[in-house]
This record gives C-alpha cells, structure tokens and sequence, in this order.
C-alpha cells in the first residue's frame, strides 16, 4: 500500500511538471531561462530537453510495478533540482521556480523542504517495493515496454525541442508585416531597462530625435541590418536592444561588441516589457522617434526612402 501510495504521488508530481512545461511555449521558454539564468555555462536548450525527458521517464517508469527505477530516476532529478535551489539561494539570484512552466515563486528554502519531503517519499517507496521477479515473462515484456516508450519519449521531446526552435528562429528572422510595426504616431509607453554601461534607458530619453534598433543574436537580417548602419552611421542620437541568447553567451557579446558603435546598448531577455512598450512583434525592427512618438519605422533602410533622418 505504501509503495503505491509513493509511486502515485510521484507520478502526479512529475506528470504535473512536465505537462506544465509543454502545454505552452511560454513555459517551456521561462523554464529554459531559468537554467540559462541559474548556470550561465551550461547549454539551456539541450538540459531543459533532457529534464522533460527525464520526467516522462520517471512517470512511466514509477507505472511500472516491482522495479525501483523510477524511485531511483525521481530521486536523482529531485537532487538535481535541490543543487539549482542551493545555487539560486547562495548567488542570491532571484530566479523563480519554473518547476511546474511559466510562473512560480522565487527559489528559497521552501522549495528545497518540499523536494526533500518528495526525495524521503521516493527513497521510502523504494525501501517497501516488493522485488520483481526476473523470471517471469510478462516482467521483461513490461520492461522492455517501458524502455521502448522512454526511448520514443525522448526523441518526441527532442523532436518538439528542434521545432519550437526552428519556429523561434523564423518568427525572429522572418521579416514582419508592415502592420506589424510599430505605427507612426505611436506614443511609446513606460519602459526601464538598463544598458551595458549600467544607466537605465527609459521614455524619458526619447525627449529629442532617437532613433532605436531591435535586434536579436543569431537572426541573418539582424546582421544585413546593423552592417548598413554602420556602413552609414546615424545622425541622431542611437539605442541597440539586443535580445541576448542565454544559450551561446559569446554570440551575445558579439552583437553587443557590434552595435556599440552605433551608440548605448541594451541586453534584453524574451518578451521583455521593452518590446511592448514599442510594439515590436520581430526582429530586426528600426524605429525613428521624437520625442517619445513613433515617426517611422521598418525592417531594412530602404523601408525609410523618403523618409527625413532624425538629426540630433
């Protein structure tokens, strides 16, 4: 009884967190961040991947009766867990708990007391787990089921892992729409993020002819984009808002490296309020403003033919 108890609560636990990790691209992308933000060296994509693999795994495998396997999965994954929790808490990083998809709370000691409570229930169900007996057909028929479905598990995460990522990629590069700029005459709203030389870029420095450029690492545009401009730099005062990777860091400072000759740099994460301050849907995007109102706006220079520079 005590086994099944654990092997269930268990299950609901994993199953939880992993379906709230895939049933958006939001919580799939916040609980990648998270990693990113945690362990700047470590690959994001590619572990956020192998934990969702490793929580259907350990669901599937805590299904299967007479095998301490998937308390053994379950206990190793909680205690990996509980290292990203120490490491938040002695970085003093304010990382929210991901666990379960978008949302949660900041990492603390709360969470370390529940996965040590679900790491004694897993340890607990092993200890009670009545031996499997090897012998028996139908036992290596369950555990060559549960290998096969882990197996197709996995290559369906990866499998959705390329896709969300091909589809970020041509959502980034993919030139918008003109109804998808920002609008000439668009007041932009309150915004606050803070540029690399550390002083905050907000509304209040729109206050004269400004001209922003929105651009993300690894995007083709992006880079026919920022060559022209420095091939013929602005008249005007230049703000670069990078959308920084948090998975190739070295691509990042490339592009910050870049655009700093055009003026003050910004590195943001994904769905910064800064994009919708200005209503920018993809990248590249140019924005002219004055005074805090869009004047123009467009995804290559040619965009702005006919259109008068700003002028500091």
């Amino acid at each position: 009884m005590l086994d099944l108890f654990a092997r269930v609560l268990l299950a609901a636990v994993f199953l939880a967190a992993f379906a709230g990790k895939v049933r958006t691209r939001q919580g799939f992308a916040e609980f990648r961040d998270s990693i990113g933000a945690l362990a700047p060296w470590l690959p994001a994509q590619p572990v956020a991947i192998a934990v969702l693999a490793g929580e259907a795994a350990a669901v599937v495998l805590l299904a299967v009766p007479g095998t301490g396997l998937g308390y053994a999965l379950a206990t190793g994954l909680l205690a990996a867990f509980c290292c990203g929790i120490v490491l938040a808490i002695r970085s003093r990083k304010a990382v929210r708990c991901k666990c379960f998809g978008a949302g949660g709370d900041v990492l603390g000691p709360k969470h370390l007391v529940r996965n040590g409570l679900l790491i004694a229930v897993a340890v607990t169900g092993a200890f009670v787990t009545p031996p499997a007996s090897w012998e028996e057909p139908m036992t290596l028929l369950t555990i060559a089921v549960v290998l096969l479905a882990v197996v197709v598990a996995v290559h369906v995460l990866f499998t959705y892992g390329l896709v969300a990522r091909v589809r970020e990629l041509q959502e980034r590069s993919g030139p918008p729409r003109n109804q998808n700029l920002p609008q000439p005459g668009l007041v932009i709203r309150p915004f606050s993020v803070t540029g690399t030389d550390g002083a905050l870029f907000t509304e209040a420095d729109l206050d004269g002819p400004v001209q922003v450029g929105f651009f993300s690492v690894g995007c083709g545009p992006c880079r026919s984009l920022t060559d022209a401009l420095l091939a013929d730099p602005p008249a005007a005062r230049f703000v670069s808002v990078v959308d920084g990777d948090p998975t190739d860091p070295e691509a990042t400072r490339r592009l910050v490296e870049k655009v700093s000759a055009l003026g003050r740099v910004a590195v943001i994460g994904t769905d910064d309020p800064v994009l919708s301050a200005f209503e920018v849907m993809a990248f590249p995007t140019l924005v002219y403003t004055h005074g805090g109102v869009v004047t123009a706006s467009g995804i290559k220079l040619d965009d702005f033919a006919g259109v008068p520079a700003p002028v500091a």
